[in-house]
């Protein structure tokens, strides 16, 4: 179970205010609802990274940034519901994650809103599609940025991440984690905006290379 600052930062309080604010006129609110299907799904036993632990850490950093962003309800949503659906081995989870979305917030939240809110859950399966407005690269890098903690938090989630991969090898699961972190890094540098950049991009890099120089010869 989470810890109790977590329990905080992830608590009803702050989603029932988020939620209801961005409600249609004289819909119904089903916040509370909602509220623990998601702690549910952020506490299923083959999570060890993708946990309220992450929804934790990624609202504080959209705490950090939420005055430059451009539409911050629907990021904060899409920070609470971008690994709702998490399965270690597939490939749609982030798909399945905003169809959630989508399906909870029918007929109670603006067309707009949900279009923009499913985009950003989208954006968060980092495979390189062009980012189509600002947020999507806060988004992305909210999504990324525990990469750029402290080795000791780095190295924790490292072994978190490990551990949600079960069935594959050492050899399948670094290659893949190299190919991942080739893909990020071809853009000349790990995060998309200036915030997260002049905040943890060298922390970023130092981690990577620290993690890949000490990861066995399989």
């Amino acid at each position: 179970m989470a810890s109790p600052e977590v329990q905080d930062i992830c608590g009803i309080d702050r989603f029932h205010s988020l939620w209801q604010r961005c409600l249609l006129v004289a819909m119904p609110d089903h916040s509370v609802a909602i509220h623990k299907q998601l702690l549910y799904a952020y506490n299923e036993p083959q999570r060890h990274y993708h946990t309220l632990a992450h929804i934790e850490h990624c609202l504080g950093m959209f705490d950090s940034c939420e005055s430059l962003v451009d539409n911050p309800d629907a990021l904060e949503i899409a920070v609470w519901f971008h690994d709702v659906i998490y399965e270690p081995e597939k490939s749609d989870n982030e798909a399945n994650s905003a169809e959630l979305y989508l399906e909870l917030s029918e007929g109670v939240h603006a067309t707009e809103l949900r279009q923009l809110v499913a985009r950003l859950i989208i954006a968060t399966l980092h495979d390189g599609s062009p980012l189509e407005d600002s947020d999507a690269r806060y988004m992305i890098d909210i999504d990324l940025s525990s990469f750029g903690l402290a080795w000791e938090e780095f190295e924790r989630d490292s072994q978190n991440l490990r551990a949600e991969k079960p069935g594959l090898s050492d050899a399948d699961y670094y290659r893949k984690l190299a190919d991942f972190r080739s893909k990020l890094l071809s853009r000349g540098r790990f995060f998309y905006t200036e915030f997260f950049c002049q905040r943890y991009e060298q922390q970023v890099q130092d981690n990577l290379f620290r993690y890949f120089k000490s990861i066995p010869e399989t």
